[in-house]
């Protein structure tokens, strides 16, 4: 009979991960964590069942994702009842966690595959591509099922590692994830060899003490491992990151000498660190629109060539609101420059009742020199339950439950503003510097950063209201997340926060500049910096062929193995033989 500890060893192991796993992210930020912290839970998975193995897999992930998605809690103090938003909270992490779950099941499949026994090289193939392949896939099912949530990938945890990161060029954030996955899996295997070796040496350690007629032990003793076939995996994983990270170095240094020559936008970011919706009154909205004239006016000495304000910082609705319009034309007219502005807009029904058939959309408005509305960009993926509700088309009724009082219409397509770039005619269309708009968290989506890099953006702009979860974490885990779209795309991005962080990214990933840190601080003002803007774009294999290298052929292998096993269990479960029994008669 096993130790109670034994027993329960899997257990702790799985709950070790998952800690571990969270403190790689931040408000912990101990990102080099993320280079050991599943190696408890591998350990495990090498002698679990597939049953046990999703328990284990999704308890790491449950316990990782209650406390990396704990910002949630902040929606009490905006207005969320407290029973919604905890129960909202760990629904969230359980579904989350059924991924990390599915890559238990399934590696825990592969360990018991007696095809490994006496094949190293197999064995060696699912420490350094099968499971990590199985990870990168897996994160991008999350991504896209269930209208996606790509949040907090395991590479992501590597933000500011900038060399490491420029892998995200050929598969996206999932190439780092999967680097970080097969390190895990060295460790585990090198912990696993060094583990039996002891074990062996124990078993055969001579028999001392009061039996002196014991029979010695006379069978072979197995070659105990040099330290290089011990750990085999992970020198090859290491050496594997040494030679990704050299390339990154070339990368960062060719896009810095690419930057150095191409033109720079002067660029005036307003933060005004206001209250989230919730908390402004007609009072409030005037003091914000006092501040966003008033820091606009200062940042006017700067000379910029376009100014932005966070989203929804335009008060009334375009283009129905004759007070918001004169708003954006005052602006404009302090600061001497076009004016990139979040809003709500309303498209009219066809009928007298506009109201009847209407759509709103939560939308980002480029004012020209003269303070005209040039150009418009509606939001493609909006936030389930936070931008409207599901099936409220069918069932109109659930719009009531709505936190904004109604539910936004999705836009259908990037668009792409025009700027005049500094020194250059502005009549020119072939000199302006064409920008896109990204609203929120669609700079977590990866698909739209690539979708506007196709239709011919130079720079990624992100409107974002953080005021929702101030005071917490989730604002610096948002930037983790456009540090990948820049490096994926190679395209530089700015972002402008209500209340969060504001900063410029280069197209290499590095933060240039950046004000405020979305822990309540107060910090109020303008961010100015010039960002270099190519001209054109250096290739990347992830803007051209997405995630066709990496996820989606991940997805197919998780999603063959499950059916694999399905497919075996039932075959197991059915009767071996259906033919009715004889019963001879006495």
């Amino acid at each position: 009979m096993s130790h109670p500890v034994t027993r329960h060893l899997p257990t702790l192991a799985a709950l070790a991960s998952g800690l571990m796993l969270y403190s790689a992210f931040p408000p912990v930020a101990q990102t080099d964590a993320a280079w050991f912290a599943l190696a408890p839970l591998l350990l495990a998975l090498r002698r679990a069942s597939p049953r046990a193995g999703f328990r284990l897999g999704w308890l790491t992930g449950f316990v990782f994702w209650l406390g990396s998605l704990s910002w949630i809690w902040k929606l009490i103090g905006n207005g969320g009842p407290w029973a919604l938003v905890l129960l909202g909270h760990a629904a969230l992490a359980a579904y989350c966690a059924l991924y990390l779950g599915l890559f238990g099941m399934l590696s825990a499949w592969l360990w018991r595959d007696g095809r490994l026994n006496g094949a190293p090289w197999r064995r060696l193939g699912v420490v350094l591509l099968w499971q990590p392949l199985l990870w990168a896939g897996l994160e991008y099912l999350r991504g896209e099922a269930l209208t996606g949530f790509p949040w907090n990938a395991l590479g992501v945890s590597q933000y500011r590692n900038l060399a490491l990161i420029q892998l995200a060029a050929w598969g996206g954030a999932g190439a780092v994830s999967l680097l970080l996955m097969a390190v895990n899996g060295g460790i585990a295997a090198m912990v696993q060899r060094t583990w039996d070796d002891l074990n062996v040496r124990r078993r055969r350690r001579p028999l001392t003490g009061d039996v002196p007629d014991a029979p010695a032990d006379t069978s072979p003793t197995p070659p105990t491992r040099v330290f290089m076939l011990r750990s085999v995996e992970l020198l090859l994983a290491m050496l594997t990151v040494a030679g990704c990270c050299l390339w990154g170095i070339k990368r960062l240094q060719a896009v810095e000498r690419e930057s150095a020559g191409a033109p720079r936008l002067r660029l005036a970011l307003i933060h005004p660190d206001a209250p989230s919706i919730f908390e402004r009154n007609d009072a409030g909205l005037e003091q914000l629109s006092a501040d966003l004239l008033a820091y606009t006016e200062l940042a006017a000495a700067a000379k910029p060539d376009l100014c932005i304000w966070p989203e929804t910082t335009l008060p009334g609705a375009i283009p129905l609101d004759a007070s918001t319009l004169a708003l954006a034309s005052n602006a404009v007219a302090r600061a001497c420059a076009p004016l990139l502005a979040g809003g709500v807009e309303i498209e009219p029904g066809p009928g007298w009742e506009w109201q009847v058939g209407a759509h709103i959309y939560n939308a980002a408005f480029l004012f020209d020199r003269l303070g005209n509305p040039a150009r418009s960009y509606r939001k493609q993926h909006l936030v389930p339950f936070g931008e409207y509700i599901p099936f409220d088309r069918y069932f109109p009724w659930l719009t009531r439950l709505s936190p904004i009082g109604y539910s936004c219409s999705p836009g259908t397509a990037s668009t792409i503003m025009r700027i005049p770039a500094p020194g250059r005619a502005a009549d020119a269309a072939s000199l302006m510097v064409p920008i896109s708009p990204l609203i929120c968290f669609e700079d977590t989506m990866p698909y739209l950063s690539r979708r506007a890099a196709h239709a011919g953006a130079r720079l990624l702009i992100n409107l974002t209201n953080d005021a929702w979860f101030d005071g917490s974490c989730e604002s610096e885990q948002h930037l983790a997340q456009a540090v990948f779209r820049c490096v994926e795309n190679g395209l530089p991005m700015v972002r402008c926060a209500n209340s969060g962080v504001t900063c410029t990214i280069n197209a290499a990933g590095r933060i240039n500049r950046r004000l405020g840190t979305g822990r309540g601080s107060g910090m109020a003002g303008f961010l100015y910096d010039e960002l270099a803007v190519p001209d054109s774009l250096a290739p990347t294999l992830y803007r051209r062929y997405g995630d066709l290298l990496l996820g989606i052929p991940g997805a197919v292998l998780a999603l063959a193995l499950l059916a694999r096993i399905l497919w075996a269990r039932r075959r197991h479960a059915a009767p071996t033989d259906p033919s009715p029994a004889i019963v001879t008669p006495p």
